[in-house]
């Protein structure tokens, strides 16, 4: 789940341009004042701070001078309060928002503008509604869109290979597909891309005009799942400190100091998030998420420790105490089992 939540919220870094379409190079494309406002929602929404970044998009709403980017801000924020609650709650209002864009990249298009800029917007909503449906489990329907997503995020890139914003979401394409199909990389359909991924992403991070945090915040989970984690834990501590009151990337910490080996820290982190969360009623698929991690660092390296066994029975006891949903619990049954049996 977060691992999802990172890309959505990584795209945010490049989501709005000025409100002119163009087609002259990325650095033409920006204002000063928009770019502001973009870096300023893009920290509401890392920090957690979601009424924050409403506030600011309603503005850009009410002004009507940057449509569509106000939809696709509205969608990607959508995205990310039902992604940190684990939530289904604003389903209508985040497909609206992406009808919204959808309508106004085609009708670019059909007005015979060839442009980056409609292929831009195009492939964010696709890839918006692949995350979408790959996060409710309906696998096929996310790889369709995703294939649309590539194809719109392609031609603009051919128009334009020096607009590395697009680059960041061809190239998260290009690595997280060639994972996905590593048993049949051998073939024509499903050739090995990881490493121009990589680099598309590495040249967002370095070159892009508002897509480095964006990139990084890809190359993170990237590095996790190459088994980089020392790069891994670097990023994810860079971007913590840049953000520090949101949950993003203290999660990313938490899985690449676990998967390093190294508990002491990975349990120290999630016991951080499982107390923040605490102050967030209602997010219990979330905070048994935690504390499912905290055991697993319990039962991975301290079985044999009195004392950790007790605060592992602690966690488990505090645990029974939650109102937690029924559907929620019916959903972490298995992660709710292994949290007892870290105190057993």
């Amino acid at each position: 789940m977060m691992r999802k939540r990172c890309v959505i919220l990584g795209i945010l870094l490049f989501c709005i341009l000025v409100c002119l379409p163009t087609d002259s190079v990325a650095t033409e494309y920006f204002s000063a004042d928009l770019t502001e406002c973009l870096n300023t929602i893009t920290a509401h929404i890392y920090n957690d701070r979601f009424d924050k970044a409403e506030h600011i998009i309603d503005s850009l709403y009410a002004s009507r001078c940057c449509r569509p980017f106000d939809f696709l801000a509205y969608s990607i924020l959508y995205q990310s309060v039902m992604m940190a609650n684990e939530s289904d709650s604003l389903e209508a209002e985040f497909f609206a928002s992406l009808d919204s864009v959808q309508v106004y990249a085609e009708g670019m298009l059909a007005e015979g503008r060839d442009s980056v800029l409609a292929y831009y917007l195009l492939g964010h909503q696709f890839a918006f509604r692949s995350l979408y449906a790959g996060r409710a489990g309906h696998t096929w329907s996310a790889i369709k869109k995703g294939l649309k997503a590539r194809n719109a995020y392609s031609k603009g890139f051919e128009l334009d290979s020096t607009f590395f914003d697009i680059a960041l979401g061809l190239g998260s394409y290009r690595y997280w597909k060639s994972v996905k199909t590593n048993a049949v990389n051998w073939t024509p359909l499903f050739k090995n891309e990881k490493g121009n991924g990589i680099e598309l992403l590495r040249r967002a991070a370095d070159s892009s005009e508002i897509s480095r945090d964006a990139a990084q915040t890809s190359l993170i989970w990237v590095y996790i799942n190459e088994k980089r984690y020392t790069e891994a834990i670097r990023l994810a501590d860079e971007m913590r400190r840049r953000y520090p009151h949101g949950l993003t990337f203290l999660w990313a910490l938490g899985e690449a100091y676990y998967q390093l080996g190294d508990c002491d820290q990975a349990l120290l982190i999630y016991t951080n998030i499982y107390a923040r969360l605490q102050n967030n009623p209602g997010n219990y698929y979330n905070i048994i998420e935690a504390a499912w991690y905290q055991a697993k660092c319990y039962r991975r390296h301290y079985k044999d420790d009195e004392s950790r066994r007790e605060e592992a029975c602690e966690l488990y006891e505090a645990i029974l105490t939650l109102p937690i949903p029924e559907e929620t619990a019916k959903r972490q049954k298995d992660k709710l089992k292994d949290i007892k049996k870290a105190c057993q």
